[in-house]
């Protein structure tokens, strides 16, 4: 099994990984967090250097050539952007991301208000803004496997936010509005598709 990096969410501390990475690693999985300082609110595109400084670390750590990523909610586009705009595409085999608004998400404009336009995050996620037209200008098919695991009781980010062009949809029967976004990170029904994924 490959190793497997957890990039945290908006404004979340990676303590909100642990159950999902304690799973992983009951597993036999080596699962760690992207250190991001904070609660993750600042430029996709800075944070996206400190996954690229977190995955080659994991590399030297344990001699695997690729790894795995696992992106939740803003997470998701941290790591694409590593993937599409820093080079990642050729260190991570399979990459999936949780609940992640591809396509933006209206919730970051509330987002943007209460954070007092001081996260650069929220306003990346704001459908058509900057951010999201420059990464999806991208034009080549991806080497690594890309994920997008989505719940129908998400009630931030929509079906339609979560789809984007080369990256594989699955859907997730599984979890209760309005708290859908976050329960892939408990649901075992949820974890049991992310560890399909990785290991299959």
């Amino acid at each position: 099994m490959h190793p497997v990096l957890i990039i945290q969410g908006f404004l979340a501390p990676t303590l909100t990984n642990y159950l999902l990475k304690n799973r992983l690693q009951r597993a036999g999985f080596t699962a760690e967090d992207v250190p991001i300082e904070g609660l993750n609110a600042g430029d996709i595109r800075e944070s996206a250097r400190v996954v690229e400084m977190a995955v080659n670390a994991m590399r030297v750590r344990t001699g695997a050539k690729q790894v795995d990523l696992i992106g939740i909610s803003m997470g998701g586009l941290i790591g694409l952007h590593y993937l599409r705009k820093l080079g990642g595409d050729d260190f991570v085999r399979r990459f999936i991301a949780i609940g992640t608004p591809f396509n933006g998400t209206h919730f970051a404009r509330l987002m943007k208000a209460l954070t007092f336009g001081r996260a650069p995050g929220a306003e990346q996620m704001i459908p058509g803004s900057d951010f999201l037209r420059d990464l999806h200008d991208h034009g080549d098919a991806h080497k690594a496997e890309i994920y997008s695991l989505h719940t129908s009781a998400d009630a931030f980010v929509s079906e339609k936010a979560a789809t984007m062009e080369n990256v594989k949809l699955v859907k997730s029967p599984h979890g209760a509005w309005p708290i859908g976004h976050y329960t892939p990170l408990f649901l075992k029904e949820d974890f049991a598709i992310i560890k399909d994924i990785l290991t299959h």
